[in-house]
């Protein structure tokens, strides 16, 4: 399958995943508690640690050495240490100062920066995937963004509906959200066609440094942590998160 293809089914999955992952809450009942679900983001939480760690920080580096930069200085690890502060920054500081505000009011409101934080990632996540030019590269981002899109969208839309917002303000936000990766995958693919491939190294290996930053952060913060926060089933769920690692390690093989 030629690469653009590729990219073209992605945008249509992924849309369809996070609209899906986001509507099921406006049913009569919301169960975000269920095994299933459980299992499938320990397999994600294993997929987006692997795909952080053993694509996007190798491609990254990769491209910094195309670059020769002459100095020896862990760009991209940097960098996504940046990304990872940057979100963490977003979610654990910003949004709890946010959330602690709506509780001492009482009130329920729009989770703006939960919204913000999903949306900045999902962009990002995007931008990395329009800028490879590989399929098996491609391949490897796709895997890791459709294995959360759905869960991350279930938790945007179980957010949305504990705020009581009404039912058309929660179908725009989830559509909106869920065609944030898309966003993101056509900005990288006309930023990968720009003549200047030295241009085109440097927004790669910046984003994919960035993106490997926040896919480490969304695994080891946002999913294995809530994972295991529940101790029941916690060998399943090692197997299922330690299965997700090990497919992007085979991967890489090929990659």
């Amino acid at each position: 399958m030629d690469i653009i293809w590729f990219k073209v089914l992605s945008v249509v999955l992924i849309i369809t995943a996070g609209i899906l992952g986001g509507i099921i809450p406006l049913g009569k009942r919301i169960t975000s508690g269920g095994n299933g679900l459980t299992f499938g983001n320990a397999f994600a939480g294993g997929v987006f640690l692997g795909a952080g760690f053993m694509h996007m920080l190798p491609d990254a580096n990769s491209n910094f050495d195309l670059l020769k930069l002459n100095a020896d200085f862990p760009f991209a690890e940097m960098i996504a240490g940046l990304g990872f502060i940057f979100i963490l920054s977003l979610e654990r500081v910003i949004a709890q100062k946010e959330t602690a505000d709506i509780l001492k009011s009482k009130k329920n409101e729009f989770p703006l920066i939960l919204f913000l934080v999903l949306a900045i990632h999902s962009i990002i996540a995007g931008m990395s995937l329009g800028l490879e030019s590989t399929l098996i590269s491609g391949l490897v981002i796709f895997i890791a963004i459709i294995a959360h899109k759905g869960s991350a969208s279930f938790a945007l839309g179980v957010n949305l509906v504990s705020s009581k917002a009404n039912k058309s303000l929660i179908i725009k936000t989830i559509v909106f959200f869920s065609i944030m990766t898309p966003i993101g995958i056509i900005i990288g693919s006309v930023l990968d066609s720009i003549e200047s491939s030295r241009i085109s190294i440097w927004f790669e290996a910046i984003f994919d440094s960035l993106a490997a930053g926040t896919f480490i952060y969304i695994a080891i913060l946002e999913i294995i942590d809530d994972v295991f926060a529940n101790g029941k089933f916690r060998y399943q769920k090692f197997a299922f998160l330690l299965f997700g690692f090990l497919l992007m390690a085979f991967i890489a093989v090929y990659a």
